[in-house]
C-alpha cells in the first residue's frame, strides 16, 4: 500500500508547483511524439543513476508557460534547457503515463536536473522493477533531492528491493523536508519516521 501511494505522488510532481489542466494542444503533440519519436530524445531505458553527471543544474522552470507552448519547451530541451526538458515532461505526464513523458526525464536527469531523474526512476521502478530506481534514489537522495530520499528512505525502511536498515532509512527520510514541512516529500517521510520509532 505505501509503495503504490509513494510512487503515486512522487510521480505526480516534486511539489515545487501545481500542475496546470493540460490543453489539447499537449495531448496533440504527445499523440505526434508518440507516433514518431525524435531522434534527439534519448530512448528512456537507460539507469537514471547512469546518465546522472557530476554537476547538479539548477531547475527553473515555468509548468504555466510549458503547458501554454509545449512545443516550445520541447524545441528549448532539444537545444539543451534541462528546466524545459524537465517541465516538458510533467506537461506531458499529466495527459496519461507515456514513454515520452519519461524519455523527457531521463534527457532532464542527463543534463543535470536531479529530480528528473528521481521521476524517471519512478517510472522505471513502477514498469520494471526496484534495483535501478533504488540505485537511482540512493545517488539523488546523496545530492538531497526530497523525493529521492523519501524513496530510499521507504525502501531502507520496509527492505524492498535492498537490505532492511531503519538506520539508514531515517538518516536517508532526514532530508526529505529541504522544500519544507509542507511537501508531499516531507509529509509522507515523517509518516515513514513515525513508523520507524524514534
Amino acid at each position: 500500500m505505501w509503495r503504490l501511494i509513494l510512487l503515486a505522488f512522487v510521480l505526480a510532481g516534486t511539489g515545487l508547483q501545481p500542475i496546470p489542466a493540460v490543453a489539447g494542444d499537449a495531448g496533440k503533440l504527445l499523440q505526434d511524439l508518440e507516433a514518431s519519436p525524435p531522434g534527439w530524445l534519448p530512448a528512456p531505458d537507460k539507469c537514471p543513476a547512469d546518465v546522472m553527471p557530476a554537476r547538479e543544474t539548477p531547475l527553473d522552470y515555468s509548468i504555466e508557460q510549458c503547458a501554454a507552448a509545449p512545443e516550445g519547451c520541447l524545441r528549448s530541451c532539444r537545444t539543451g534547457n534541462a528546466s524545459d526538458c524537465y517541465a516538458a515532461a510533467l506537461v506531458l505526464r499529466e495527459i496519461r503515463h507515456n514513454r515520452v513523458s519519461e524519455a523527457l526525464f531521463l534527457r532532464a536527469c542527463a543534463l543535470g536536473i536531479v529530480s528528473g531523474c528521481t521521476n524517471r526512476a519512478a517510472g522505471m521502478e513502477r514498469d520494471e522493477g526496484p534495483a535501478c530506481a533504488i540505485q537511482t534514489y540512493q545517488k539523488a537522495c546523496d545530492r538531497d533531492d526530497p523525493w529521492a530520499c523519501t524513496m530510499i528512505g521507504f525502501h531502507l525502511a520496509r527492505g524492498i528491493g535492498v537490505a532492511e536498515d531503519r538506520e539508514r532509512a531515517r538518516q536517508a527520510l532526514s532530508k526529505s523536508c529541504r522544500f519544507g514541512e509542507s511537501d508531499q516529500a516531507c509529509e509522507y517521510a515523517k509518516r515513514l519516521m513515525e513508523e520507524l520509532g524514534d
